[in-house]
């Protein structure tokens, strides 16, 4: 059965699905519609109402149902509603291992992970974007390695942009983010006249980047300019080293060596994990609307369904159409 509006009506459609058994084996085959799902009542064209208005509109279930009521005059409890949207997860998993696969194959990834309730207890939601704007994401009970391992398959030589926490230095590959260290620079900048100075170095030392960046030069400059750049920012370290009340800026400086100019290497990778912190904000956003996850399987279930909207929505790909095709293919004709 499915269910389209039409002047704030549900028109209701009914499929008759033919049966025929083989004469020779007595095998079974059923007709199939590519708009009617072969199991359940619920047409593509609701299963992808019910899923936008959750994952795109940011709605809760109790207003969703009001919302299908007062616009389509269509009645449906919230469980029924929280069925649905398992029916879709499930049905996204096919794609969302393929864009783990195609993960696996980027050029780069930014990175990045956000503290979320799960059944009342802390887990992770972890963003992983390529180049090529695949999002993944990924909830666990964890914010170690054992994720990256997870996710990577063991490949960690797929080069990662991040932020400065310890678990990414299992990436032999890193690009540590620029934007994180302005802003860890610029908390000391009003502390002393050396933290002043130190901050006002470092944002030289970053335009110095991204202008030379933007001329897109060959490879052999780059080479030795991050050979000069390198020596340079060690140096720096040496020098506020003494200062004590830059010890924490420091340290976040000195614990990057190697990584702040990788982006050098790599033509089109940016100097910050902006493009990561971006893909998680809406996740955040998300969190604060509905609390918590109350169940494993329903956070298992959002890291399905928002890893298909992310992918599709950055790639520039209507959502709705994409949700509509992947269900026909997974619930209708697979």
């Amino acid at each position: 059965m499915g269910i389209h509006s039409q002047l704030n009506k549900s028109i209701v459609y009914i499929y008759q699905q033919y049966k025929y058994n083989c004469q020779h084996c007595g095998l079974e085959f059923t007709a199939k519609h590519e708009n009617c799902p072969q199991k359940g009542n619920f047409g593509v064209h609701l299963l992808t109402h019910i899923t936008t208005l959750k994952y795109h509109l940011r709605g809760v279930l109790r207003k969703i149902q009001n919302f299908l009521k007062y616009v389509y005059d269509f009645d449906i409890s919230v469980t029924g509603i929280h069925d649905v949207l398992l029916r879709v997860g499930e049905a996204c998993k096919n794609e969302y291992k393929k864009i783990q696969q195609r993960l696996r194959m980027a050029n780069w990834i930014h990175e990045d992970e956000t503290g979320i309730r799960v059944n009342g207890k802390n887990w992770w939601l972890w963003i992983f974007r390529t180049d090529s704007d695949d999002v993944l994401v990924v909830i666990r009970d964890s914010r170690g390695r054992k994720i990256l391992e997870e996710i990577l398959d063991g490949d960690f030589d797929i080069p990662g942009i991040t932020d400065g926490w310890r678990a990414y230095n299992i990436l032999s590959v890193l690009q540590r983010c620029w934007a994180h260290l302005l802003r860890d620079v610029d908390d000391f900048k009003e502390k002393s006249e050396m933290g002043k100075e130190l901050s006002e170095e470092i944002h030289r030392k970053f335009e110095k980047l991204k202008n030379f960046l933007g001329k897109d030069p060959p490879m052999d400059k780059r080479k030795k300019q991050k050979i000069i750049w390198d020596k340079e920012i060690s140096e720096l370290v040496e020098k506020y080293s003494q200062f004590d009340e830059l010890h924490k800026p420091v340290t976040y400086i000195k614990n990057g060596l190697g990584h702040w100019y990788t982006c050098l290497l790599y033509p089109g990778m940016e100097p910050t994990n902006n493009l990561g912190e971006q893909a998680i904000r809406e996740h955040v956003i998300m969190n604060k609307i509905i609390g918590a996850f109350r169940s494993i399987n329903g956070a298992k279930n959002y890291q399905y369904i928002a890893s298909m909207f992310a992918t599709w929505g950055l790639q520039g790909k209507n959502i709705f159409e994409e949700l509509e095709a992947l269900l026909r293919k997974e619930l209708c004709l697979s």
